[in-house]
């Protein structure tokens, strides 16, 4: 698919829309976030696939980027702006002070650029909670908010990724608007187990399926491991104990981490706060958390995407990242509705070109 729709990416982070986009169809010109191993992360694997082109990468804080320079900088007019602000101060796992955090109020930052980029469309992701906080005065006044005075018809889904063959359960909203006035349909389930996790078609995706293949990881980070990120915490034997007493879908009390059942879709990754603390659930088979990289086939990010840095900087990449074959489903459907494409790729096809080759076997 010829990338032909450029776009712009805000709050990258990690690249899971980034790389979704991308592989779509999208063409990718500039990307910015504020975490410098993120930037990293998506110098790292820029060019190492045919859609993935070299583009500017900027480590800067969007509240003193200007469209203008944007634009100035790429020299190309934006079609569309893809980004999730961050979503600590909205989540069900956080305080959920919403507003009230400084990281909330960076919502508007992201609608300033909108306006003043004027793309023909946008992407905006954060958590489900975003919907109720403040009683959904904030859900509704991003609503308007959005809108730019009525330029762009905004449309908001709430989508859980595993309904879609993502393996891991994760709810999150969506807001698209469109500078054509048409409202975005809902995307339609492709995996979704309504009376059984065992259908014999369109059945979730599984933990098994996604860690059945994985080396045994390494534990020291100042060691090479076998794939990009594979590396464990060294645990106590008091923790292997408890972990080794689990059964399936239990949580552990000490560490607030659920062991995986193989047979099930995992539990969302787990990001951690802004000193650390993120941290895989526990490995179903082995009596250990899996690793950042196990995390990671979790989100779909394929195994050679490259992540910059050790333990903590890539579970936060991670887990406050869009599944990268999600954030593709999702670009397929946009570039159906916004930009009125006839050529939209299937799941399967985007499992190949992303070769999420651990997925490819089966339904």
């Amino acid at each position: 698919m010829k990338n032909e729709i450029n776009t712009v990416g805000l709050f990258s982070g990690g690249g899971g829309l980034d790389l979704g986009f991308s592989a779509s169809g999208y063409n990718l010109i500039y990307s910015s976030d504020i975490d410098s191993y993120s930037c990293q992360t998506l110098r790292n694997n820029q060019s190492k696939k045919p859609y993935l082109n070299e583009h500017l990468v900027e480590c800067a804080d969007i509240r003193k980027l200007t469209g203008k320079e944007i634009v100035n900088k790429t020299g190309e007019k934006v079609d569309f702006v893809i980004g999730g602000p961050p979503c600590q101060s909205f989540s069900v796992f956080g305080k959920r002070k919403g507003l009230e955090d400084p990281r909330g109020n960076l919502i508007y930052e992201y609608t300033r650029l909108i306006k003043e980029l004027n793309p023909k469309g946008f992407l905006f992701e954060n958590v489900a909670g975003l919907k109720t906080i403040h009683g959904g005065e904030l859900y509704s006044s991003l609503l308007e908010t959005l809108s730019i005075n009525g330029k762009y018809a905004v449309t908001a889904h709430e989508y859980e990724v595993a309904d879609f063959g993502i393996p891991q359960f994760r709810r999150r909203v969506f807001f698209i608007g469109s500078s054509d006035g048409h409202q975005i349909p809902q995307m339609e389930p492709t995996h979704t187990s309504p009376k059984s996790l065992f259908n014999a078609h369109g059945a979730f995706r599984t933990v098994g399926e996604v860690l059945s293949n994985m080396p045994v990881p390494i534990t020291n980070w100042k060691q090479e491991p076998p794939i990009n990120g594979h590396v464990g915490r060294k645990h106590s034997q008091r923790i292997i104990d408890r972990y080794e007493s689990l059964v399936h879908g239990e949580r552990d009390h000490h560490t607030r981490i659920n062991k995986l059942d193989p047979n099930r879709p995992s539990y969302t990754i787990i990001v951690g706060s802004d000193k650390g603390g993120g941290k895989g659930h526990v490995h179903p088979f082995q009596s250990r958390e899996v690793t950042p990289r196990e995390s990671a086939r979790i989100q779909t990010f394929p195994d050679w995407w490259e992540f910059s840095g050790t333990g903590r900087h890539i579970i936060r990449q991670v887990g406050n990242a869009v599944p990268p074959l999600f954030g593709a489903l999702l670009a397929q459907h946009i570039k159906r509705h916004i930009f009125k494409s006839e050529l939209v790729a299937s799941y399967h096809d985007l499992l190949h070109l992303l070769e999420i080759e651990y997925l490819s076997n089966g339904n």
